[in-house]
């Protein structure tokens, strides 16, 4: 790969809780294909086609999916890949496994919850002995391996950080800040210009616990050590400062955004920050292609969020993985179809089509990542390293914490909303 992804080199194998069900399982506003109607059967609709259905939750990633799936069908006529990109896939997806329904192939989230139980449950094909796993890089496959087998084929990585308008900087004259304090400093001089220093979505619960996890994350990096005390009742959210200072810091924030954030969305909030309305947008790598596609011509970069002293530990993780049906291996033809398409994605043909609409680096070994929107941010990883997360938090808790973590920014106390979550982590552990 280009120089960006030498960061391929000092990654830890893990998948990250900061974005554990990342930027999925949202609204499906989002472009893309979405055939809500196509049976679970994958029945052809043409003689002697075979029918694959993709149910597919990331929902930026519609359009790129159906790029990837269009090369493939060209050079494979007589396979058509489905792609049923629904608004709320953990849901989709619990439904239909609880009624013995799930779709023949699926992406998901590598530290989600409902992942893991559905490889523990045996509900999806160990992809183990599948030839085309060696075009994986082998700490992407080491970050999904369990001790049952391997249950997803890892495939685009993300990150976090903050977002910028260059033409805005420039014209004022401003630098990309390094530290808090400089953050702050200059979101109260765009303030003063009556501006909006800052775009935040505050309306879907999601996007308020990925801010949290953008700010935290820069202090206390991978959370791994932390979960496991957790698990063992070592520590909680009410002893650890960093969750304390980055929860007021996320308060601190909404004083430089628009007064009715609390009602906006993502895909609004997207729109805003293209069209010029705000400085600075605390967001995901994902977001890049929403945002080129509201405003072809908008010059943005990303650099580190901010923490206190300027020593932010970067966070690069797998980002979402295939996954397949396990009752698909007693159909012969349908899980050739599936091999080849899934070996079409780990090709370099095939993951260069992704990631070049995608802009997010590939879990596939060698390919070209040149995204210039993100060489700030991956200078910053080139001189400092970076980290990836790989603990999952208990089934149903990331749900329960999104739930709650509004009520902050309504004005809710920060000590009694951690206190209960420590609770609410314990409970979810027991379930």
């Amino acid at each position: 790969m280009k120089r960006y992804m030498k960061i391929a080199t000092c990654l830890c194998a893990a998948a990250m809780f900061v974005t554990a069900g990342g930027c999925g399982d949202k609204s499906n506003e989002d472009k893309g294909s979405s055939k809500a109607d196509i049976s679970a059967s994958g029945e052809s609709s043409k003689k002697g086609t075979i029918e694959i259905e993709f149910v597919q939750g990331k929902r930026e990633a519609g359009e790129t999916y159906d790029k990837v799936i269009k090369a493939f069908e060209s050079k494979n006529p007589g396979i058509k890949i489905n792609q049923n990109l629904v608004p709320d896939s953990d849901q989709v997806l619990m439904t239909r496994a609880s009624s013995d329904n799930l779709p023949d192939l699926m992406n998901h989230w590598p530290t989600n919850a409902q992942f893991i139980q559905f490889s523990e449950e045996g509900l999806l094909l160990d992809l183990s002995d599948k030839e085309y796993l060696e075009n994986i890089d082998s700490q992407y496959i080491d970050s999904v391996k369990t001790d049952k087998g391997i249950f997803m084929m890892p495939y685009n990585l993300n990150f976090m950080g903050l977002y910028y308008n260059v033409d805005k900087f420039k014209e004022a004259g401003y630098e990309p800040p390094k530290t808090w304090g400089e953050l702050i400093e200059l979101a109260k001089k765009i303030k003063d210009k009556g501006e909006n220093a800052f775009v935040l979505p505050g309306k879907e619960a999601w996007v308020i616990s990925q801010l949290w996890g953008n700010i935290e994350s820069k202090d206390l990096g991978e959370h791994t050590d932390i979960f496991k005390k957790m698990n063992k009742k070592e520590t909680d959210f009410t002893t650890i400062p960093e969750y304390k200072e980055s929860l007021e810091k996320m308060v601190e924030l909404m004083k430089y955004a628009s007064e009715d954030s609390l009602a906006l969305g993502y895909e609004q909030g997207i729109n805003e920050f293209a069209t010029g309305k705000a400085w600075m947008f605390p967001q995901g790598s994902w977001a890049l292609p929403a945002l080129l596609n509201s405003n072809p011509d908008l010059n943005v970069s990303m650099v580190m969020m901010p923490n206190d002293k300027g020593d932010m530990k970067a966070i690069v993780t797998p980002d979402t993985g295939l996954c397949v049906n396990a009752k698909v291996k007693d159909d012969p033809k349908k899980m050739d179809a599936i091999d080849k398409f899934l070996a079409f994605c780990a090709s370099k043909e095939g993951a260069q089509i992704y990631t070049d609409n995608d802009k997010s680096p590939s879990c596939v070994k060698d390919i070209s990542y040149d995204v210039p929107q993100f060489k700030e941010f991956f200078d910053y990883v080139d001189e400092h390293g970076s980290e990836s997360d790989g603990f999952p938090t208990p089934t149903g808790f990331e749900d329960t914490k999104r739930s709650k973590l509004q009520g902050v920014l309504l004005g809710g106390n920060i000590d009694d909303f951690l206190k209960e979550l420590s609770a609410d982590y314990q409970d979810s552990l027991s379930e």
